[in-house]
Formats: structure tokens, C-alpha cells, sequence
């Protein structure tokens, strides 16, 4: 009997002359558990399902399609090694679903599947030497400054007037993006894709609603079964001029409805955030304004990843040109803020072959110390339950004597009436501390203190390292300490303190003076 690793992906073909782009003929069963699986059209005359198995054990599997008919069984092992399964969210973070951790460390490469295919090829093996655990790309082809190729292939088949027929798709297009989602599944990479895009000359972003709907259960048929998939609806949907509100909520109804995975389903803006909606399983987030990451996880009570925050780079575009330690401090802003980031880089090359559009390698200094970041979050304990320091009172604010006006509630009064901008201030101003149980972690950003204070537990012992997040270093500067403590640091810009219980009581909520 054959044997199918647990969340990885079993396939079988059929002949048959059938003209459905998308046929609902596969029944998997397990036990009482029934899964009614779409073939989707793979060739000419083919069509192939795709089903990964969530459950272990015995999986007996129907395949009826014209008068093709065949069936048969197999084993589902459990999972082993790198395999965790797909992502899912647990309260405001991620979790595999074999229970595991997963912290997002995503890249951007928009169009690495629409150039050559020795490109692809090194992008790949530049992927498998970086940190990053998930990549921001694009189906459909790019147009933008410094993405002026034609691709190899398209999507679909072209009509005669020179429209697209989305019932067609170009096989060998679909081919490559199988390859390449399976060689990021074999890395450990998620593969965020995006279905739409306005950055386009070919007219992908005019196709009607129908035809919307149909390549997106296309994509559902081919591309779910990775375990490694996530759906971005659009990169800056409000850009994508044709499409309406009602459509981009009916492209996730249809997502949620007909993925039989689950799997993760976001959409990224310009401007406007979209409206918390049940489809929505996390928030893709285009801003430099990763301060606001508390009042984002508070209104939508989700995971925020910060999928855009400008790109490490020299060219003449605002968005393209923050150095590598700015990218840095986003990072440590947006994860000590409760967030997620995400990289890319946008270094000027007269090919122009830059990162963030076409892949290949990475020239910056960001990178590296990402990795850095990831590893030292990675070597913390769960972060089952996060502390954010957002309250609205001041935290230093003297609670003064009893009985006279309480200033938290003064000062939550004028936070209340305060101008947007104003909030906007305070909230950037607050310490970005990240506490839980057994750790608290605190970045100063772009401050120069000489000190930090902290009040600890007086049972307990406790560990306070100094982290330089540029040079990459970090190191014990106290150790068994307990009490009112006053951290000497070294007045420049990038550092962090992570304080470590050793034994004694929780540290969470103590967010020190």
C-alpha cells in the first residue's frame, strides 16, 4: 500500500476528454471523515486531483470523471522531520498545525516566477542559504519601474482579441508555479501568493467578476494541497480600479468556502485597511507606521504582519531607499509591538534585477541581522499569552495620593479627545516591550538611554542580557538578580535588553518604572 507523509500531497491523473476547467469528482474517505475533491484540468486531455491528508491512518479515495472511473487506497504516516503542516493562527500569533511554533520572517519577491528560469533557479539556492520562513509573490506577471520583461508564459491562452480566456490556462505556465511552490515547501518557506495585483499592461486586472471567480477556483484546485500556501487576495487592492468592496469580500467568501485546507487568507492595502471580515484570518499590512500595530490587533483581534514598511535599497522611489538598519529597527519595532514584519530590497541594477521584484541575490546588510532576530525570538519560550505595553495611561505617571484624582483616568480622559494625530504620538512614544511568563523584551529603538530600570519579583532570579540588534551581539550583564534594578547601557541607538527568569514568579505585567 502506498504511504503519503501526513499534510504532504498526494496526486493521481485521469484521461478523459471532459471540458470543465474544474470538476468536483474526488471522494476521499477516512473513517466517518467524507472530503469531496476538485480535478482541475492539467493538460489537454487530463485532469488531476490533489489531496493532502490531514488524518492518519487509512484513506480510501473514488475518482469518477466521464467514463473515467478508478479507486483505490493508502496510507497517511505521520508527519516527520521539517513537516508541520500548513499554518494556522492561534489567538494573535501562528502555530503549525502539528502544534509547533512558527514566527513569520517573510521576503518579498513579487514576479520570481515570471522571469527566466535560470533566475528562478537562483533565487532558490539564495533562499535556501537566508532566514526567511515565508515569501510574498505574485501570480499574475508585474509592470512597474524596473519591471519591464516579458515572461516566458502567461496564465491562460489568449483569445483573438487579445483578451485572456481564463476556461485555457497555459499549461506549462502552471507547471513552474507547481515546481517552484514545492521547492519552497522542501525549504520550509510559506508561500504567501497574491491573486491580483494593479501593476499590470497585460490586462489581468480587467478580468470581469466571472472570470475572477473562475481562475480563483482554479487556484484553489491546483495550489491548495500544498501545505505551504497562503491566499493574499491583492497586493494594494484599492488600486485595482475595477474591482468593488462586494467583489474583493466575495473572492474570500469563495476562498473560505471552497479550500478545504483553511488555509491562511489576508488582503494588503495602500491606504485603507479592509474591514475585519470572518474570511480574514490575519491583517496584511502596507504602512510606516508600524506603532499602530497594538491598536490594529486590538480592533481586529488577529495576527498583524507589517507585509510592507518600505524596502532596503538605493532607488529613487521614498519606499525603495531606508538602509539596512531601518529595516532592522522595523523589525524589532513591529515584533515589539506584538507584530509581524516582513522584508525586501530594492538595490539599483542597471539589469534590473532587483530582489524584491525578480529575486536572484541579495546585496543588503538587512538580512543577516533578521536572522538574528528570528533567531534570538526562537530561542525564547512560547509566546502563548503576549503582554503589550498599550495602556493607555502613562506607565511613569505617579499614581499620587489616595483619594486625590486618579491621573490614569485623567489621562485616559484626554487620550479620548485627543486628535488622531495626537494619539498617533502617544502610542509611538510608549515602550516597546514584549512580555511574557519567562522572558521580557524591550527595544529602545532610536532612543539613546544610559540606563533602563526595572522592578522584578523579590522571590525569583533573574538574567538581564544586552542586545546590540546592528553588531549582532548579545550578552549577560547581570545574572541572579531580584528586585528594583538600574540596567547601565550604552547610549546609542539599536539596543535591546532581554531579562530571563531563572526561577521564582512570572514576569509578565511587570513593565518595570
Amino acid at each position: 500500500m502506498k504511504k503519503i507523509q501526513q499534510y504532504d500531497l498526494f496526486e493521481a491523473s485521469i484521461t478523459t476528454a471532459n471540458s470543465g476547467l474544474v470538476e468536483y469528482c474526488g471522494l476521499f474517505t477516512y473513517g466517518n471523515v467524507k472530503r469531496v475533491i476538485p480535478a482541475f484540468k492539467s493538460d489537454d486531455k487530463e485532469y488531476t486531483v490533489r489531496f493532502m491528508p490531514e488524518e492518519t491512518g487509512i484513506w480510501q479515495f473514488q475518482i469518477s470523471l466521464g467514463r473515467q472511473e478508478f479507486s483505490g487506497e493508502f496510507e497517511c504516516i505521520p508527519c516527520t522531520g521539517d513537516n508541520h503542516g500548513p499554518v494556522r493562527t492561534k489567538d494573535t500569533h501562528f502555530v503549525y498545525a502539528d502544534g509547533s511554533r512558527y514566527i513569520p520572517f517573510g521576503t518579498t519577491c513579487y514576479a520570481w516566477t515570471n522571469q527566466s528560469q535560470e533566475l528562478q533557479e537562483r533565487t532558490l539556492e539564495t533562499l535556501k542559504t537566508a532566514s526567511f520562513n515565508k515569501i510574498r509573490m505574485c501570480i499574475f506577471p508585474k509592470s512597474m519601474p524596473y519591471n519591464n520583461n516579458e515572461p516566458e508564459y502567461f496564465p491562460f491562452a489568449a483569445n483573438e482579441n487579445q483578451t485572456w480566456d481564463v476556461e485555457q490556462p497555459d499549461f506549462d505556465f502552471w507547471k513552474n508555479l507547481d515546481a517552484r511552490i514545492e521547492a519552497l515547501c522542501e525549504m520550509g518557506i510559506e508561500a504567501d501568493v497574491i491573486l491580483f495585483h494593479p501593476y499590470d499592461r497585460w490586462g489581468f486586472a480587467k478580468l470581469s467578476q466571472q472570470e475572477s471567480l473562475t481562475y480563483l477556483e482554479y487556484c484553489i484546485a491546483r495550489l491548495a494541497s500544498y501545505r505551504n500556501v497562503w491566499w493574499s487576495l491583492a497586493n494594494e487592492y484599492e488600486m485595482v480600479y475595477r474591482k468593488t468592496m462586494e467583489d474583493w469580500n466575495e473572492y474570500g467568501k469563495l476562498l473560505r468556502e471552497k479550500d478545504p485546507y483553511g488555509h491562511l487568507i489576508s488582503i494588503h492595502q495602500i491606504m485603507v485597511m479592509y474591514p475585519k471580515k470572518d474570511w480574514m484570518t490575519h491583517c496584511s499590512v502596507q504602512t510606516m507606521g508600524i506603532h499602530y500595530i497594538p491598536t490594529w490587533i486590538q480592533e481586529y483581534q488577529i495576527p498583524v504582519i507589517i507585509d510592507e514598511c518600505g524596502y532596503e535599497g538605493d532607488i529613487e522611489y521614498g519606499w525603495g531607499n531606508i538602509s539596512a538598519f531601518e529595516m532592522v529597527h522595523r523589525f524589532w519595532v513591529s515584533v515589539c509591538r506584538g507584530g509581524y514584519c516582513t522584508h525586501g530590497e530594492t538595490f539599483h541594477r542597471e539589469d534590473e534585477v532587483l530582489w524584491w521584484a525578480k529575486g536572484g541575490i541579495l546585496h543588503g546588510e538587512s538580512e543577516r541581522r533578521i536572522s538574528f532576530l528570528k533567531d534570538l525570538l526562537y530561542s525564547l519560550p512560547e509566546m502563548e499569552e503576549v503582554s503589550l505595553h498599550t495602556e493607555d495611561a502613562d506607565p511613569n505617571q505617579d499614581k499620587g495620593d489616595e483619594g486625590a484624582a486618579n491621573p490614569d483616568s485623567v489621562f485616559r480622559k484626554l487620550m479620548e479627545d485627543a486628535a488622531p494625530d495626537r494619539k498617533y504620538d502617544m502610542i509611538s512614544g510608549r515602550p516597546m516591550v514584549l512580555t511574557a511568563d519567562d522572558f521580557r523584551l524591550e527595544y529602545f529603538g532610536k532612543m539613546c538611554p544610559v540606563y533602563a530600570r526595572a522592578d522584578l519579583p523579590r522571590e525569583g532570579r533573574y538574567r538581564v542580557e544586552m542586545i546590540d540588534v546592528w553588531e549582532m551581539e548579545r550578552r549577560v550583564i547581570i545574572d541572579r538578580i531580584s528586585g528594583h534594578v538600574k540596567i547601565g547601557l550604552p547610549g546609542k541607538e539599536g539596543m535591546a535588553i532581554l531579562i530571563s527568569r531563572q526561577e521564582g514568579e512570572s514576569l509578565k505585567g511587570r513593565n518595570g518604572d
